[in-house]
């Protein structure tokens, strides 16, 4: 894997996140960007995330295994304080570039793990409509890492 960025600064901003963004390569060579927030780390450089919903995203990996996360980060206090101060304490978004895996049967493990993560929502009637039977993911390895380029604002 490439990068300057620790590990362990990738996890801490993709665990504040709700969503991250995932894009993927049509079959017209174009972009396509999808919201996605069940990305679970496994270990340094690999991961997997539920993938129910998305038919054209799937359809995209299928055909070119490679893909791109993006986070940002969440906090408006974040980005203020940055603002007034002229410079990022840490990277404000982290862009990894990955391959993905065949899609797979979730362990249970991994879907109480998801669903622990939506537990708040329980008692929302979009609750069950959206993450009733999460049972399958796929996996991705990150091959590379880059940051935000914010020119004299980064870290």
């Amino acid at each position: 894997m490439q990068s300057d960025i620790l590990w362990n600064e990738v996890e801490e901003l993709f665990g504040q996140v709700k969503h991250a963004s995932l894009g993927t390569v049509d079959a017209d060579g174009f972009p396509r960007i999808s919201p996605i927030g069940s990305v679970s780390f496994t270990g340094e450089g690999k991961g997997y995330y539920f993938e129910k919903f998305p038919k054209t995203m799937r359809e995209n990996i299928e055909r070119d295994a490679r893909m791109t996360l993006m986070a940002a980060h969440p906090g408006a206090g974040f980005w203020i304080k940055s603002l007034w101060k002229g410079r990022f304490p840490s990277q404000p978004a982290l862009r990894l570039f990955c391959r993905t895996g065949g899609r797979r049967k979730a362990t249970q493990s991994e879907i109480d793990h998801f669903l622990g993560k939506v537990s708040m929502y329980r008692f929302f009637k979009g609750h069950a409509l959206l993450w009733k039977d999460m049972n399958m993911v796929r996996e991705f390895e990150v091959v590379r890492i880059e940051g935000l380029e914010a020119g004299r604002m980064n870290p």
